[in-house]
């Protein structure tokens, strides 16, 4: 028997959230801000001025007290909820953890996680805090296939160090 769960939104969870992205020479504020918007519509960002090539910018966005609503729609449209788990949970210390996405990604409405490397285009710097944090992740990723294969966080079926997938089908 499917059991359906609970779905996590996001809201009045106890979990804040903060995305943060350095906008670089070459990079175009507009698409910047577009693309934060497209997976974060509440965000609140300051209108950046045209800059002419080459522009001199090295300016710090940070936009806190997301909704990540949208974001976990995305996860789960895209079917990456178990990517999603493993990379958001990559580097939890205790009530916190921070992972990156592609901003060319976003700009299309996707999430593509990052690792390491920064990506042509840039990364957004996603941080979540708050108690629980964990299971709160477990949960939100949580689909019918963990029924068949169970997962939790750090088992041996996560991705491994290196961003690589870990195969455990046959």
């Amino acid at each position: 028997m499917d059991i359906k769960p609970l779905t996590y939104n996001g809201r009045d969870e106890g979990i804040m959230v903060t995305l943060t992205t350095i906008l670089k020479p070459g990079d175009d504020g507009s698409k910047i801000s577009e693309a934060v918007m497209n997976l974060f519509p509440d965000a609140s960002i300051d209108r950046m001025g045209e800059e002419s090539f080459p522009s001199l910018q090295n300016v710090v966005i940070e936009c806190p007290h997301l909704s990540v609503e949208t974001f976990l729609t995305q996860i789960r449209q895209q079917a990456i909820l178990d990517t999603a788990m493993d990379a958001m949970a990559k580097n939890l210390d205790g009530n916190t953890t921070a992972f990156s996405i592609s901003r060319l990604a976003a700009f299309a409405n996707k999430i593509s996680f990052t690792n390491e490397e920064i990506p042509l285009g840039g990364c957004f710097t996603i941080r979540l805090e708050g108690t629980g944090l964990g299971d709160w992740i477990e949960a939100v990723t949580w689909h019918n296939g963990r029924q068949e294969v169970p997962r939790q966080l750090n088992d041996e079926l996560a991705m491994h160090q290196d961003g690589e997938a870990s195969t455990w089908h046959q």
